[in-house]
């Protein structure tokens, strides 16, 4: 059928050419594209991406994305560590395995000119007629001042949890084996002739170290610090 095959060729060619005005459109709606294929070549960098970058189409198509373009050395894409790279690696690989999309991975990479620049990464597996995954298409969003103020604004309050944590984490270890010894000799007292001032005395003493040991196991750094806390009830005598 020669009108099903010309209807089919126009229909390529309209593609074809909506590709090519998306791609290669120096219109500032159109955001940073790069592309890949099924073996993590890189195989578009549009206009957008170059002038984001610093770096021409020329210089990155037909290498590996991972490695040769966004790279940790003092070439390409410069990323800011080795982790980053990695967890670049990680997002990308589950993609074009078809796990899942990414939407708005926060990274970084340094301009050719050496500034550096934040982006939101979002990436989506490309496919054939058959549903098989043939690589990955790119977007790139770099972030108004505001929202980037916010980000930096979070992995500050995300650093200083960590920090947080990690101190929390050290007075346990350091009070842990003080206050199982304090348990121990109280075990000990428990069972030596004591008068009932003495009784009373490490009572209170049990229930202090009890106190303690609650507190130092509460992992829940915000709410501590906002005041929430779990509190325990019993009677006791006022005369106590």
């Amino acid at each position: 059928d020669v009108t099903g095959q010309k209807t089919l060729i126009e229909n390529y060619s309209r593609v074809q050419g909506d590709y090519a005005r998306i791609m290669w459109s120096p219109s500032t709606l159109i955001p940073p594209i790069f592309m890949t294929n099924e073996n993590g070549l890189c195989l578009e960098w549009n206009d957008a991406m170059q002038k984001l970058s610093g770096i021409k189409r020329e210089e990155v198509v037909n290498k590996m994305l991972l490695g040769e373009v966004f790279t940790s050395n003092d070439y390409g894409c410069r990323l800011k560590d080795h982790d980053t790279l990695t967890k670049l690696r990680i997002a990308l690989n589950a993609v074009a395995s078809g796990q899942e999309n990414i939407e708005k991975l926060f990274f970084g990479f340094y301009h050719r000119d050496g500034y550096f620049i934040e982006a939101l990464l979002s990436a989506n597996k490309r496919t054939d007629i058959e549903g098989n995954v043939t690589g990955i298409l790119c977007f790139l969003q770099v972030p108004s001042p505001e929202l980037q103020y916010a980000l930096q604004v979070q992995q500050i309050s995300e650093q200083v949890t960590a920090c947080t944590l990690n101190k929390l984490t050290y007075l346990r270890h350091e009070v842990k084996d003080p206050e199982k010894a304090i348990s121990f000799l109280q075990d000990l007292l428990h069972s030596s002739g004591l008068s009932e001032e003495q009784k009373q005395l490490l009572r209170t003493s049990v229930l202090c170290r009890e106190q303690l040991a609650k507190a130092i196991s509460d992992s829940d750094i915000e709410g501590i610090e906002e005041g929430y806390v779990e509190l325990d009830c019993s009677e006791f005598s006022l005369q106590e």
